[in-house]
């Protein structure tokens, strides 16, 4: 199959490895940087600014594609006029628990949508007619593997990330793991170590520790045994038994025995020598190369193909989407205005429009901002996003009245929602703070029960987080 890719499959296998492919890869020249490494793209292409079109006509004299392939549209743009494609468009979504206001309107670009487990009921209750499960993270082959030099000196390490909002459920357990050096264990907690540093941090380890997200197979469940270290995972965890067996390829604790597991593990050497060897064996089946015969015949598979929604739900599709990209404030501000003028009295290309312009220009363009949020509150009475983000503007003003009146009034929108495509939509502020993170979870939560009510509580004027918006240069 010749697939036609965002992103260069190289930083997991060599090329060579992948079975059953033909690639071509495209990408801005200085763009993509993985664990330090640059990896190069078949094509120049900047998808922030050119279409589908021009990629096409870009591509080497000979290739004809079979599918497009777009990992992550929440973290890398998409072309313009992408719902034009002439092949079949596959979407890999990642870390939705983050981004889903921004991620919720892309069903007519995408003909199939990737996501683990969980995120299937979720995408498919959003209005996505083709999603399937797949697991797509694996271990990277020029970064993780056994280093015969290297001493296990570290008897529990854990590298990732540490930031209590984004991972507010992991944060005490990391805690708990620390405190196992009071009772004489050597224990590793690292943020920001990548390449061939958190390789090295791994292969000194006797057991890796894990903690899922969203209850998926992830990177470091596949990391931790390649470097040949000992997964330790959580028991609830929805995938990880499809891929390697408690007891005899790593250990699953839970919140009543992960301490005493962790110990006895260090005191029994050879069982833990012995799992992480089974582990190690086991997750050669699980390189990116191996799993190619699978996610082909997995979009062999029929659908129904992307929805026709139009050229202006397309456009604010991907406007919404590029607001949490590596996209320049410009390129974004660009794919808003495309989706205003597709839709010049829609409120969520308006809301967009606005959150664009302070995404650009921060703070000076609040001005601009309220009279766009205005516009879009009055296009739409039931548009929650548009009344929340002028709360979220004027709460930096001298009138506290207006701010105040403008958090009521979203969280009455959001209080008598009849339905959770009202809730949809950029919320400010933009990033990975307390507010937006726990908004994302909550608009999860109402679309998994259709209860869109339920997140009338985030919304009162006390929990307000101003931070005046900043421009973005990248």
């Amino acid at each position: 199959m010749r697939i036609l890719c965002n992103l260069p499959l190289e930083c997991f296998d060599d090329r060579k490895n992948l079975r059953g492919v033909e690639l071509c890869t495209f990408g801005p020249p200085d763009r993509m940087v993985v664990d330090g490494v640059r990896f190069p793209f078949d094509v120049a292409f900047d998808p922030s600014r050119q279409s589908i079109d021009q990629l096409f006509a870009a591509l080497p004299a000979g290739f004809a594609p079979d599918l497009l392939l777009i990992w992550w549209p929440d973290q890398e743009p998409l072309p313009a006029n992408l719902q034009h494609c002439p092949v079949p468009t596959v979407g890999i979504v990642s870390d939705y628990n983050l981004t889903l206001p921004t991620t919720t309107r892309l069903q007519s670009l995408f003909d199939v949508l990737l996501c683990d487990t969980a995120g299937v009921s979720l995408f498919s209750a959003m209005g996505y007619a083709d999603v399937r499960r797949f697991c797509q993270y694996t271990w990277k082959r020029p970064f993780h593997d056994r280093s015969p030099n290297l001493p296990r000196d570290i008897d529990i390490a854990f590298a990732g990330n540490l930031n209590p909002a984004v991972q507010k459920e992991r944060t005490p357990w990391i805690a708990r793991l620390c405190n196992l050096e009071a009772r004489g264990a050597t224990v590793a907690v690292r943020q920001g170590v990548k390449g061939s540093a958190y390789g090295d941090l791994l292969g000194r380890a006797r057991i890796g520790w894990n903690r899922s997200i969203r209850g998926e197979m992830n990177l470091r469940a596949f990391e931790v045994p390649a470097c040949g270290a000992l997964l330790m995972m959580e028991r609830e965890n929805l995938e990880v038994r499809e891929f390697l067996i408690d007891g005899e390829e790593c250990v699953l604790y839970g919140d009543d025995d992960f301490e005493p597991l962790a110990l006895e593990l260090l005191r029994d050497e050879s069982r833990r020598k012995r799992i992480a060897e089974a582990g190690h064996r086991r997750v050669q089946q699980h390189t990116l190369g191996n799993r190619m015969p699978a996610l082909l015949d997995l979009l062999k598979r029929p659908g129904p193909g992307r929805a026709n929604a139009g050229d202006a739900a397309a456009k604010l599709g991907r406007a919404e989407a590029m607001l949490t990209t590596w996209a320049h404030g410009d390129a974004t501000l660009a794919a808003a205005m495309d989706a205003v003028r597709a839709a010049p009295e829609d409120a969520r290309a308006i809301n967009t429009l606005a959150v664009a312009t302070l995404r650009w220009k921060g703070i000076a363009a609040a001005r601009d901002a309220v009279t766009l949020l205005h516009r879009a509150c009055a296009a739409d009475e039931g548009f929650v996003p548009a009344a929340w983000n002028l709360a979220h503007v004027l709460h930096g003003s001298d009138r506290q009245d207006l701010y105040l009146r403008a958090a009521a009034e979203a969280q009455h929108r959001a209080r008598t929602a009849r339905s959770c495509t009202q809730l949809t939509g950029p919320m400010l502020p933009l990033g990975f703070s307390a507010t937006s993170i726990d908004w994302s979870r909550a608009l999860q939560a109402a679309w998994r029960i259709g209860a869109p009510s339920t997140v009338a509580s985030l919304l009162q004027p006390q929990r307000t987080e101003f931070r005046p918006p900043t421009p973005t240069q990248a």
